[in-house]
This record gives structure tokens, sequence and C-alpha cells, in this order.
């Protein structure tokens, strides 16, 4: 209903059904002749066709045993089921009954928060129950356009400064953190997010932050580190590599030899030294010259310090790190003057 008011082009279509959703999906798909997917623990269940993907539901009420934890569910009416939506704008529905097809059922008068680009709550405590509804009503407000009204936004506010979003399980709050970086208007939402007191940034924070690319959401996450986000390995050893090279420019800024250079970013991937001249521009001539420095290969290797007898082998690492900058700042230009260096240095 809410898309279809707004003249948003309809992705899926939801159906809440009263009475057995299980039961109604496995009936239209003997129709459609799609992908059924179902959750029988929830009362849920997806078809999926070629060109469109229908989700059902169960209509059901939410009852919170404490505050920011999921709630448990029974099945209701479509009237209660409506009446358990975060904001005015979702809790429409139209039927598709055959007895009064095309009746809408808007108990909370969503049409008319539509017409106004208003985000209305529905109920006190909902952003206490449910802090994700925070994330959820800023992301509408910049997807759409709107506003969020008065009281609802004080209640946001008091949900807010009673961390009510410290209470939420690390799984939940990163879902919420990536849905508003899959959003155009992020960086919107961003700062109403920090505006509200949660994940305050800082003014040159979110200027590197909008400039950072596919790693965004990562720079994002890495400036709150007393957050306990379910992440992989790969995407924390990314966050470490993102802030490593963020905390090497004024340094790279400085550097005056090549050896400096590679030394400094070479421990970094690759496709994170690329994001250094996307935050500082003008670093893009070094890390070009990075590029090109890191193609040298080494005139000397662990064998040739073996064939000179060269002790003890324990110091290898340092020897060849030695020369290889010295080749690097042009002091060696030929393997031939490598291995007299080291001849010499016996």
């Amino acid at each position: 209903m809410r898309d279809t008011s707004l003249g948003v082009k309809i992705v899926d279509i939801d159906i809440v059904v009263e009475g057995s959703a299980i039961k109604a999906a496995q009936a239209l798909n003997k129709k459609l002749h799609g992908e059924l997917v179902m959750h029988r623990d929830f009362g849920t269940a997806s078809i999926t066709t070629n060109s469109m993907r229908v989700d059902l539901a169960s209509a059901r009420v939410e009852k919170y045993p404490k505050p920011a934890t999921l709630p448990h569910v029974y099945p209701s009416t479509i009237i209660e089921d409506l009446n358990r939506r975060d904001f005015t704008i979702n809790a429409m529905a139209m039927s598709i009954s055959k007895e009064n097809f095309g009746e809408i059922f808007d108990p909370f008068n969503g049409l008319d928060d539509i017409k106004k680009n208003i985000i209305r709550v529905l109920h006190r405590n909902s952003f206490i129950d449910d802090p994700t509804r925070i994330f959820r009503a800023v992301r509408y407000k910049n997807r759409f356009n709107f506003k969020i009204e008065k009281r609802t936004k004080t209640l946001m506010k008091e949900a807010a400064q009673n961390k009510m979003v410290k209470r939420l399980t690390g799984q939940r709050l990163l879902n919420e953190i990536r849905l508003v970086f899959m959003e155009d208007s992020y960086q919107e939402s961003l700062k109403d997010i920090a505006d509200l007191g949660i994940f305050a940034l800082k003014r040159k924070d979110f200027e590197i932050l909008a400039n950072t690319g596919q790693y965004k959401m990562y720079f994002y996450i890495s400036l709150f580190g007393k957050i306990n986000l379910p992440l992989s390995a790969n995407e924390r050893r990314l966050m470490r590599d993102l802030n490593k090279a963020i905390d090497a420019i004024p340094r790279i800024r400085k550097a005056s030899k090549n050896s400096t250079l590679y030394n400094l970013l070479s421990p970094i991937p690759h496709d994170i030294v690329k994001v250094i001249p996307q935050i500082k521009p003008d670093l893009e001539k070094k890390i070009k010259l990075f590029t090109r420095v890191a193609r040298t290969k080494p005139f000397i290797t662990g064998n040739d310090l073996k064939r000179l007898r060269v002790r003890p082998q324990e110091k290898y690492a340092s020897i060849l790190r030695k020369m290889y900058n010295l080749q690097l700042d042009k002091h060696i230009t030929t393997r031939r003057q490598a291995l007299k260096y080291l001849r010499t240095r016996k």
C-alpha cells in the first residue's frame, strides 16, 4: 500500500492472511508455479517467479517480554496486525478477497500522512519495544523526502537518550547499519542518527567516509570500536587495513624516499591503497609512484645470501629488506652492484 500510494515501483507483493499463510501460499503457488519457500516456525512463506516475488505472512499480534528483544507472536485479525505496525504509512492494507476486493483498511490515517509527507509512529513505546524502528524512521524520512512528526521525533530522542540501541543484539544492529548503507540517501541518514546522539560522527570522519567507496560501511563501524558486531574475520581484517591506510596518510604526505613509501603501504592490500587518493586527491601521484615501485623485483634473494655464506640466517629478513630499500632508492642500480655490496659487507 505505501509504495503504491507513493508511485514507487513495486518490487514484491506482501500479503497478510487471516489464518495459515503456509496453506495460502501452497494454494497460490499451484497457479503461479514459482519457487515456494516456507518458514513454518514463523508462519510465513515466499513465492518467487521470473517476474515477481510474493511474501505471505499470517496476521499476528506481538508482545515484547522486554524492551529491545524479539517479540512473542500470536495469531490475530488483519486489524490487530495493522495495529502492531511501526508507522502509520506501514499500517495500511487493501483487500484482495472476492467479497470486498479493493477495500482499503487504513485505521491510522496512513494515506493522509503520505499526502502530508510525514513519518508518524503508532505507539508511545514503539521505539522502546523495538529500537530498530529508530533506524527505519530515519531511512524512510530520507528515502521518501518526508519529515518526522514532532511527537515521533521526541519519542525517538527519548529512546536514544535512554540508550535503547545498546540493548539490541549485535546481529540486529548490524542488520540495521547494512540497511542504512544500502540507501542512496545514506549520508543524510547517518547525520540524523548522529543528531540523535547515536554513533556521533566528527566532521573530518564524515568527510573521509564519503570518499571510501565500497568500504564506507566498514570505515563507519571502525569509528565505534566498542560495539560488538558479528563481523567475519575478513571483514575485521578489512577494517584494520582501512584504518592503517587512513592513519598512514600524514606519513605518506611526508615520505620523500621510495623505500619509505613502499614500507608504509606494502603491508596494506592494494585495493585498500587505491582508496587513499579518493580520500586525499593530492596523494594520487604518490600512490601511483608506490604502484610502480611495488612492481620492482629485488636484485637479491635468500638464495644469494646462502651462496655467499652470509651468517647468521635469522638476519636474512633484515638484510634483504635493507638491500631492497637501497635498490628502491637507487643507491644500488644493478644486481652486480648489489652482490658487490654484500661481499664488501662480509
